[in-house]
């Protein structure tokens, strides 16, 4: 999705190769035999801090606390991009209110530890707790996002 939307809002012309995984297509990067990847943040930051790869830009719209020299996408002049990668935690619908309610607490209180906020800083992720209403509205927003790109880039299932 990422290639997708840089190629609709640059108009740049890109092969994308499929891979099963980060794996595979690191060892390609690595190995000369791809020019450039997308990937998450916690795949690409140890390489990039050991000078193994060369990071142009992040995909979110503000720059990582992991690799705070490497500009954001739209630094980098691509106008109205933001791809960015999350993790979710979610329960069935009719999980009962006090167990859900217990699970929010539980997991804003986890993410908000000094070790696991560390933790996730150095690999290029942020936590953030957020209301029940603002995730379903953040998530009802992200999948009509990626529905707009997977349409215009004509993708079609496989």
């Amino acid at each position: 999705m990422a290639t997708e939307l840089l190629k609709a809002k640059t108009g740049i012309k890109l092969t994308i190769v499929p891979y099963k995984g980060a794996g595979p297509s690191l060892n390609d990067l690595l190995g000369g035999h791809i020019d450039g990847m997308f990937d998450a943040m916690p795949v690409m930051v140890t390489q990039a801090k050991t000078g193994k790869v060369t990071p142009l830009a992040v995909t979110s719209t503000r720059r990582s606390p992991a690799l705070p020299k490497v500009p954001t996408m739209m630094e980098a002049g691509v106008r109205d991009y933001e791809i960015s990668g999350w993790f979710g935690i979610l329960a069935p619908s009719n999980t009962p209110a006090p167990i859900a309610k217990r699970l929010r607490e539980e997991v804003a209180k986890a993410v908000a530890a000094p070790d696991v906020v560390a933790q996730l800083d150095s690999q290029g992720m942020a936590p953030l707790a957020t209301a029940p209403e603002e995730w379903a509205a953040y998530l009802k927003a992200e999948l009509a996002r990626y529905t707009q790109i997977i349409r215009d880039a004509n993708i079609k299932p496989e």
